[in-house]
């Protein structure tokens, strides 16, 4: 068992005993109520065993706690797929993975997704797409079918026209160097143009803008049942209601803050005619 599934494991089984000493019971007069064997609590409780929905509802019935019963039926669903290593998620190329998030996102009605450093990929153009993939491939060893990735993440983009999307970005992903100048250039002139797309919703954060959450990291909000939280060295999966009010308490505070329409265009303009000022030799 990987240390992130036991740390999972024992952070639900923490929280089963937490409700156990909560209701003033031992250890044995819960198994016995339960009509389990007297060892089946210890170990789940240690994070040695893991429990089935069955076994939680049952704990919380006889507890008298059944208003822990949505958060910890979402962790134990989650347990397994919470933390994925990079490494593992991407090792059999991106073409993959891009298609994993394409099957998520097509069951979806809503998506909401904030990104502080990156054009999301629902956004990209190939040329970026290409130099994101390429990174991903050169950093976590992953199989090199960027092409095939490429055309799977522009397969993606279809729900831009079937779903209701809420993007925000920060004016910093529009500047940072996450590709050459050129391709960057080509990429705002398409963001331009998507700020006009029906269905879609895009916020830009000024750089200068005063925050009332700090934009720590990307997410992805699917409906309200998931969120995707990209690490450096990993991807969260994060299903339980507690955490998912969480980020979409500070995805709506971001997009509060974010402009929209002629506000947002005006400042891609900027960061264009910034970035063609630079490109001008220097006389």
């Amino acid at each position: 068992m990987s240390s992130n599934i036991r740390l999972a494991r024992e952070s639900l089984g923490f929280k089963l005993r937490e409700v156990r000493l909560d209701a003033g019971l031992s250890g044995k007069e819960l198994a016995g109520r339960a009509g389990w064997q007297g060892s089946k609590v210890s170990k789940i409780e240690l994070g040695r065993q893991t429990p089935t929905e069955h076994d939680i509802r049952t704990w919380l019935e006889i507890t008298n706690a059944q208003e822990r019963e949505p958060d910890l039926v979402a962790e134990l669903r989650s347990l397994e797929s919470k933390y994925m290593e990079w490494r593992r998620r991407i090792r059999d190329g991106v073409k993959m993975r891009q298609e994993e998030i394409h099957r998520l996102e097509s069951q979806t009605r809503r998506i909401r997704s904030f990104q502080c450093s990156v054009i999301p990929g629902l956004l990209q153009i190939p040329p970026y797409m290409r130099e994101r993939f390429r990174r991903s491939v050169d950093i976590w060893g992953a199989r090199d079918d960027i092409e095939e990735g490429i055309k799977a993440r522009l397969k993606r983009q279809d729900i831009l026209y079937e779903a209701d999307v809420h993007i925000v970005m920060t004016e910093a992903a529009l500047r940072y160097g996450t590709a050459p100048r050129e391709i960057l250039i080509e990429q705002l002139d398409r963001l331009s143009v998507a700020t006009s797309l029906p269905r879609l919703r895009l916020g830009i954060i000024p750089m200068r803008e005063s925050y009332g959450a700090t934009p720590l990291h990307g997410f992805h909000i699917l409906e309200d049942h998931t969120v995707l939280v990209e690490t450096f060295a990993a991807e969260l999966t994060l299903m339980q209601p507690s955490e998912i009010e969480i980020y979409v308490k500070i995805f709506d505070s971001l997009a509060g803050i974010a402009r929209y329409g002629r506000e947002a265009r005006r400042v891609i303009a900027q960061v264009l005619a910034d970035l063609h000022a630079e490109a001008q030799p220097q006389g």
